[in-house]
């Protein structure tokens, strides 16, 4: 018998029971598209989270604290005491971490709040953050300056708007960004160039101990491009920081006796953040990245797509229950047929196809049903998503979609799953006595 002749007969035996055939193929859909629906779902929502960050420069950075290691997933932190856990990032870390195979910028930064920065007649008495680098090093890494002239698509973009960068030499040096001048009442962005800045702190990290305010000069050499920087940013020279963290944490040489309070350490590839962090690991230092982060939620995706996956396989498993059950009774119908066939020269291993068949045949259709079913109920959430949004006034577009490896990969599992439940159906078929088979 031929392969074509076995198809033509199976659809024909299946198509004497539209209604029965439907109901099985039903259930089979159900299944696939519970599969198809749902593992969309956690697919779409792993690739809307994940292409926000995936080229983002900060995917290559790792923050080193000024603390031991320690498991973070398997550390209770009321068991950790701070002051054992310490451990100074100072100039010989320093080295050792630019040092590391696949590390292309290490950025050591202080950082302190202000009560006052003042210049000339025009003074911000809010809070500000100032920072300070290792070797008063660009702040403005490789990758981060790559990435902003792309978003702004302009090559020659720098981050430098007047004046220039801080470099070693500096010992009074202080960067002030656009955002934060506007702030302070100045228009004219170009004329603070070369003014002598103030800035003054009056507290301590001790709320208990109050000091006469602390003022240190400064003077400024450039100004932040305010692409380069989202609100009030100022960046000084080391040795003003040292001064102003020694003030502020009541000792003197803050820097040398406490080292940096952490360091960002910028790979040169992706692949390099993990053998990196493994270093760092070594030497005994704490440290976190954002790679790490995308990673577990990458981890936690792959959870809740087998949670999704599983939930539709039970129900295509039940349908396949259903599918021996329709072809055993298919059987039972159809052996005075398998008497004839056997009786004319049909082998066992035609009767065997030929229900074989049948069960593939039932987990096509149910699994082109599925699919379809699938393909509405995303246009629905799609739709629905997209008035809640609406209505929300939320910009941000969300696109559930169905991957064409799914599609693909269900379809072919439901009819599998179809196959393996008839191989029990076809066999007692195929082991009829045809003498038996035609007196029945």
């Amino acid at each position: 018998m031929k392969f074509r002749d076995g198809i033509k007969l199976a659809s024909r035996d299946l198509g004497r029971r539209k209604g029965r055939t439907f109901l099985t193929a039903l259930a089979v859909a159900v299944g696939t598209m519970l599969i198809v629906t749902l593992v969309s779902l956690g697919t779409s929502g792993e690739s809307l989270i994940l292409d926000k960050v995936q080229d983002s420069p900060s995917l290559k950075e790792i923050q080193v604290m000024n603390m031991k290691y320690f498991d973070i997933n398997n550390t209770d932190y009321r068991d950790i005491d701070p002051s054992e856990m310490f451990k100074k990032i100072d100039d010989k870390a320093m080295k050792k971490f630019s040092n590391i195979k696949g590390v292309n910028d290490v950025q050591a930064n202080i950082s302190v709040n202000v009560n006052s920065i003042k210049i000339d007649d025009k003074e911000n008495k809010n809070e500000t953050p100032i920072l300070a680098l290792y070797n008063n090093n660009s702040a403005f890494s490789k990758d981060s300056l790559a990435s902003v002239r792309k978003n702004n698509k302009n090559d020659k973009l720098q981050p430098i708007a007047f004046g220039r960068n801080l470099t070693s030499a500096d010992k009074d040096g202080v960067l002030i960004s656009e955002d934060y001048l506007k702030a302070m009442g100045i228009k004219n962005y170009k004329s603070v160039i070369g003014k002598e800045v103030t800035i003054t702190e009056t507290k301590t990290e001790n709320q208990n101990i109050t000091l006469q305010p602390y003022s240190i000069k400064g003077k400024v050499v450039g100004v932040i491009n305010n692409k380069f920087v989202n609100g009030n940013h100022v960046i000084v020279a080391i040795n003003i920081a040292d001064k102003l963290k020694s003030y502020y944490s009541l000792q003197d040489n803050y820097l040398k006796n406490q080292g940096y309070d952490g360091v960002i350490i910028h790979a040169k590839s992706i692949d390099d953040v993990s053998s990196i962090t493994n270093s760092i690991k070594r030497i005994n230092y704490a440290s976190s990245s954002y790679y790490e982060a995308v990673q577990q939620v990458k981890n936690a995706f792959k959870i809740i797509k087998v949670i999704l996956a599983v939930l539709g396989l039970i129900v295509l498993f039940v349908a396949a229950v259903g599918t021996v059950n329709t072809m055993t009774m298919v059987i039972y119908e159809r052996t005075k047929s398998i008497g004839i066939m056997k009786s004319i020269g049909a082998n066992r291993s035609n009767i065997h196809g030929v229900f074989l068949a049948q069960a593939g045949i039932i987990g096509l259709i149910g699994g082109i049903m599925g699919l379809i079913f699938s393909s509405a109920n995303v246009g629905i959430i799609n739709f629905a998503l997209k008035v809640y949004l609406k209505s929300k006034k939320i910009t941000q577009t969300v696109n559930i979609t169905m991957p064409l490896w799914l599609i693909l990969g269900t379809l072919a599992f439901s009819i599998v799953i179809c196959i393996i439940a008839g191989i029990y159906p076809s066999r007692k078929a195929s082991k009829m006595d045809p003498v038996e088979a035609l007196n029945s």
